[in-house]
């Protein structure tokens, strides 16, 4: 059966190697004018460049002097930074140091200035979300302009009344008759104004820290350091290079189509399989499983005065040879399959071969 296809491609591939050559030259044309064109196109993407990156420094120290007679510490004592709790009987006070530097990529020279207030606010859920019902700023300290570079460090001190605080916030409540939960933060305001990274800037910076203020202690929070980091970035259009993948399926069409063509150059110049040897083959492996059942011969010369009985298919036939308990008998020139049983002959004719002799 595998000899049989393998012949019918051959004749296939020979008869129609030329078309199948111009069908696979027309995709090699096309295969290739795609990669070329994808290689050369001009095609750009838009990226970011980070030109200009700065980070804002500022740390929060600070300590309590004790100033209240108490039965804890002695007058003078300065209760340092990290305890659970201030008592306002004891340290109604903190003195604080508010230290802050810039680091560029590049260079600085600024002039700043910080300014630090003590803002109290109250605020009311609405929703998902809270609005402020009202806020009020306490100034604290401020400190005018100075020069500092990149990596300076710029330390502002300044003495903050936290029982004062406690005290203003309480009146406010109390003269509009709405005493909800209030946030305290200290804020410094740092403002500077100069270049960075050869970029001229002016802004300002805050830096927050909540302030827990109880009837009779205050609590500070365990984060006192705080970084911000500013990013510039430039977009600009850069070339693409084409992918690999971008040209993965016309590259193997074009392999594919070229290995193809060799291959098939050679069949143009092939001798074609007979067919009639083909149909003999094809005849053959046909009859193969009632080979057994066979003999060659030839049909009687009084064949005409026998009953006949003509049979469609050589499978009844064998049939029929074996119910009698005779053999089939092959007549090669003829091409008729027969059975004499009883007087009565039994006939199959191979059409096929008829009509291979019709064609020749």
């Amino acid at each position: 059966m595998l000899e049989i296809l393998f012949l019918k491609l051959k004749n296939t591939l020979i008869n129609n190697s030329r078309i199948f050559i111009v069908v696979l030259g027309m995709a090699i044309i096309l295969s290739s004018s795609c990669v070329y064109e994808t290689y050369t196109q001009d095609v750009h993407e838009e990226q970011e460049k980070l030109i200009s990156s700065y980070t804002q420094h500022g740390k929060y120290t600070y300590t309590a002097p004790v100033t209240e007679i108490n039965p804890l510490y002695s007058k003078g004592t300065r209760l340092e930074m990290g305890k659970p709790m201030y008592f306002f009987a004891v340290s109604p006070t903190l003195d604080v140091s508010f230290a802050y530097n810039l680091n560029a990529t590049d260079s600085t020279n600024l002039r700043v200035e910080c300014e630090t207030v003590v803002v109290a606010t109250s605020r009311e859920n609405s929703g998902e979300s809270q609005k402020i019902v009202w806020e009020k700023e306490f100034p604290v300290e401020e400190m005018g302009y100075v020069n500092i570079g990149n990596k300076d460090v710029l330390i502002h001190e300044f003495s903050l009344n936290v029982s004062e605080i406690q005290s203003k916030v309480t009146k406010i409540q109390d003269q509009i008759k709405y005493s909800s939960d209030t946030t305290i933060e200290i804020v410094t305001h740092v403002n500077y104004k100069g270049e960075i990274n050869g970029e001229e800037i002016n802004n300002t910076t805050d830096f927050a820290l909540p302030l827990v203020i109880n009837s009779a202690y205050y609590k500070m929070p365990e984060k006192l350091e705080f970084n911000e980091s500013t990013d510039t970035y430039k977009k600009f259009q850069v070339k693409k290079e084409p992918s690999v993948s971008a040209i993965k399926l016309p590259l193997s069409l074009f392999l594919l189509s070229t290995i193809l063509i060799g291959a098939l150059i050679p069949c143009t110049k092939m001798t074609k399989v007979d067919p009639e040897l083909i149909k003999k083959l094809e005849k053959e492996q046909k009859y193969l499983p009632f080979i057994k059942f066979i003999s060659k011969g030839k049909v009687p010369d009084n064949w005409d005065s026998l009953m006949q009985v003509e049979i469609y298919s050589l499978q009844d036939l064998v049939d029929a040879a074996v119910d009698m308990n005779e053999r089939v008998v092959n007549d090669i020139e003829s091409g008729a399959y027969f059975i004499i049983h009883d007087n009565v002959l039994y006939i199959f004719f191979d059409i096929s071969l008829k009509e291979s002799e019709n064609e020749n």
